[in-house]
């Protein structure tokens, strides 16, 4: 049996990738992404250089060891640092979308869309500003 109960058909989005770095702990996402980058790009540039010799047909064994070698250490490093990243920014989309989840209840909003994915995805073409909740929730998230 249908209970007469107000139902919110507000549908609203929010600007994610701003909402994260707002949070006050994003600092050290960033910190731990530039320390990524430290010790990725020398890997990195090497295995470019191999790579060019590879394409044109000049390696030789043992630099074809080291490409293997390389690759394996350069994904190796790249998954450790992706597990960090990972470890930090975790709790930090969690309580995101814990005030994402708030603003919209009060706000009487039954749907809270991603801007960028609904825009990239075709699934939205448009919508009103009045419908962008990000400030709001920047306002509501943990200082």
């Amino acid at each position: 049996m249908a209970q007469n109960k107000s139902v919110p058909t507000e549908v609203g989005y929010v600007d994610s990738d701003l909402l994260l770095q707002a949070h006050p702990g994003f600092s050290k996402v960033k910190e731990i992404q530039g320390q990524a980058q430290a010790e990725l790009n020398p890997l990195r540039e090497q295995l470019q250089s191999l790579e060019a010799k590879s394409r044109a047909g000049n390696l030789s064994a043992k630099e074809q060891q080291d490409f293997q070698s390389l690759s394996k250490a350069y994904q190796d490093t790249l998954n450790r640092w992706q597990d960090k990243e990972d470890a930090v920014l975790g709790p930090i989309t969690d309580q995101v979308n814990q005030a994402i989840a708030k603003t919209a209840q009060e706000q009487g909003f039954a749907l809270v869309l991603d801007k960028r994915v609904a825009g990239t995805s075709g699934l939205v073409v448009y919508a009103d500003a009045s419908l962008d909740l990000t400030d709001a929730v920047v306002k509501a998230m943990p200082k």
